[in-house]
């Protein structure tokens, strides 16, 4: 499976990723273990924090996701989670996060955890169709066999966003 950050993402962008759960904590890791900072922030100390957890540890705890929030909170104090430069990048993470769904990437779940944390923050934008119905009744248990619906609607959110990419097309 491709990594979702590549490493050429900024704080901000990972901090967004990690906030409406298109990513996890350990997403988080490997990302500064792959991201070539800039002077502004290479020496910070939540940075290098980051670089230093455990790889092998899922989670470490909860503490890479504090890390980032007190990284971006120093080095981009203009950061603003409701602007609208943020809500474009949402929409941008959302879409590139569905599309790898139809490409054989994801569970159901890791789609369907996503639409709570969206919905809350940019009050039920119109980019996300109808996802939270297409997410009802779905579990952890759920295989993409089952998940027709859920198929359905990211390729209907994907045409409506005029996102012409599907199954392993070249971006």
């Amino acid at each position: 499976m491709k990594p979702f950050l590549e490493g050429h993402e900024d704080p901000v962008t990972v901090l967004l990723a990690r906030e409406m759960e298109a990513i996890s904590d350990a997403d988080i890791v490997d990302w500064a273990n792959r991201h070539a900072a800039p002077e502004s922030y290479v020496h910070d100390p939540d940075y290098t924090q980051l670089v230093r957890f455990n790889r092998r540890n899922p989670d470490n705890g909860g503490k890479p996701r504090q890390c980032l929030m007190s990284l971006v909170g120093r080095v981009f104090p203009e950061f603003d989670y409701k602007s609208q430069a943020a809500h474009d990048i949402a929409r941008t993470l959302f879409l590139r996060r569905i599309r790898s769904y139809l490409d054989g990437d994801l569970e159901p779940m890791q789609i369907c955890r996503m639409v709570t944390p969206i919905e809350d923050a940019y009050d039920h934008p119109p980019w996300l169709g109808g996802l939270y119905d297409a997410c009802d009744w779905m579990d952890e248990r759920t295989t993409r066999g089952q998940a027709t619906r859920l198929r359905d609607q990211i390729e209907q959110i994907l045409s409506d966003n005029g996102d012409s990419l599907r199954f392993g097309a070249a971006e």
